[in-house]
């Protein structure tokens, strides 16, 4: 049946709808983002509604958990439903599906082999990687470890560990698998360091002869470092006139996933995701 201009929810009373929606979402991100609760006529002056609509709307809120009153002092702030809400968000991110075009694009504009990776134990796991294209390249899968203290997205991802961890690290053996591998611990805490400042690792043939490769962290809505993403390449095409250009989509590719991923965090474009 077509409308007629008895329809109870017409184009005007659609306009009407969005315009609720939108400032109900308004005063939602103005009590998520004070630093204490907000008076009624603080929030509406904020969202630039009028003392009525906004104490209406206030109370939808209030009703469902999104926003908390306190009767005595009149202050609304941010509820507890809002926290539940961004914790099953949370719950159920994979950081692989949202990461995978960034990957894609890291792969198409380097042609060179693009790893995911996260820390565990120690080691740099890779939870996803793209092949280069090109007839010599560095072989991996998705699923292997490595050291993290002789590869690049390991180093990244050691580099921000808690000292705890970082300490365990450096009192424990470090192996050796190449005459560039780093074995003294003072030596890899002094490279942690300046990764940890320059936000970039990079390997130079210190887990497989004649491979290197660059990269930078990945970071989650906290902040924290999460996962780590660069690339992986023979030596032959790792060269000081490509060192730049690789380091700058690495870390463009960081950024992305990180904005992804909830982070806000303003970053350079050679600092660290």
């Amino acid at each position: 049946m077509s409308r007629t201009n008895s329809d109870p929810f017409d184009d005007t009373q659609r306009d009407a709808s969005a315009k609720h929606v939108d400032r109900l979402l308004d005063i939602l991100e103005v009590l998520a983002r004070s630093p204490r609760p907000q008076l009624l006529g603080e929030v509406a002056a904020a969202v630039g509604a009028a003392k009525p609509t906004t104490h209406r709307l206030l109370a939808a809120l209030v009703r469902r958990g999104y926003a908390a009153h306190d009767q005595r002092e009149g202050e609304y702030r941010i509820g507890i439903r809002c926290f539940e809400l961004g914790s099953l968000w949370a719950a159920n991110l994979d950081l692989r599906q949202l990461a995978a075009p960034h990957l894609g694009r890291l792969n198409t504009a380097t042609r060179e082999t693009v790893h995911l990776a996260v820390y565990d134990h120690g080691d740099a796991v890779y939870i996803d990687k793209l092949d280069s294209p090109l007839p010599v390249i560095a072989s991996s899968f998705v699923g292997r470890r490595c050291p993290a203290s002789c590869v690049a997205t390991g180093r990244v991802l050691l580099a921000y560990q808690p000292e705890r961890e970082l300490a365990r690290v450096l009192e424990s053996p470090l192996p050796r698998f190449t005459e560039q591998t780093i074995t003294d611990p003072a030596a890899l805490r002094d490279l942690l360091d300046e990764v940890h400042a320059a936000g970039v690792g990079v390997n130079h043939g210190s887990y497989r002869d004649g491979v290197g490769g660059v990269a930078v962290a990945v970071r989650d809505r906290t902040g924290m470092v999460v996962a780590s993403v660069g690339v992986c390449l023979p030596e032959i095409r790792f060269g000081q006139d490509r060192f730049e250009a690789l380091r700058d989509e690495v870390a463009a590719a960081g950024r992305a996933i990180s904005s992804d991923l909830g982070c806000v965090e303003p970053l350079a474009a050679g600092a660290a995701p």
